[in-house]
């Protein structure tokens, strides 16, 4: 059996003849590596299977009810409080955009483009990972963080009331 000769021997800056071994990056430790893969594949999967289904949906022409033909009993919101529920139209918006309709999502449930539009990017970051090895999470953990979260609440809010507004006539 082959032997594997030892690391390499670096100088250190600054030292007489101290030396260290060299070291891998972290980014390319095996155990790093297969962990990005799997992360990749399942946020491929998920992101994926999700624009797929939304893809085979036909979108409910009222802006609404699209999840019904997933087998969903109908919301029961508007009948009990007198408001859609905040998640309402986001089914028929993920059904547009993934078809290519990304205004008629935009205008029927803002909240529910961007979610199809962030998994339309997960999906093709993922993709990107599973081929190259590389990853793009050192972007996303600029984008993450309190201020993002912050923001999408208050966009998840906005089109609530959007979709609120529309639903009872305010708008056109």
């Amino acid at each position: 059996m082959p032997t594997i000769p030892p690391a390499p021997r670096i100088p250190l800056p600054g030292a007489g003849s101290e030396t260290r071994a060299a070291q891998v990056p972290a980014a390319f430790e095996p155990a790093e590596v297969r962990r990005r893969f799997v992360a990749a594949a399942l946020a491929a999967g998920a992101s994926g299977g999700l624009l797929v289904v939304a893809w085979l949906l036909p979108p409910a022409s009222r802006g609404f009810g699209t999840h019904q033909a997933l087998g969903l009993p109908a919301c029961s919101w508007p009948a009990r409080f007198g408001v859609p529920c905040p998640s309402c139209g986001m089914t028929t918006a993920f059904a547009l955009a993934s078809k290519g309709r990304i205004v008629d999502s935009f205008t029927t449930q803002p909240m529910g483009c961007v979610l199809a539009i962030a998994a339309g990017m997960t999906f093709v970051a993922a993709i990107w990972t599973l081929a190259t090895g590389r990853t793009v999470w050192p972007v996303y953990e600029r984008l993450l963080g309190a201020r993002l979260a912050w923001f999408a609440g208050i966009a998840a809010l906005l089109a609530w009331g959007y979709k609120t507004a529309l639903m009872r006539g305010w708008m056109g």
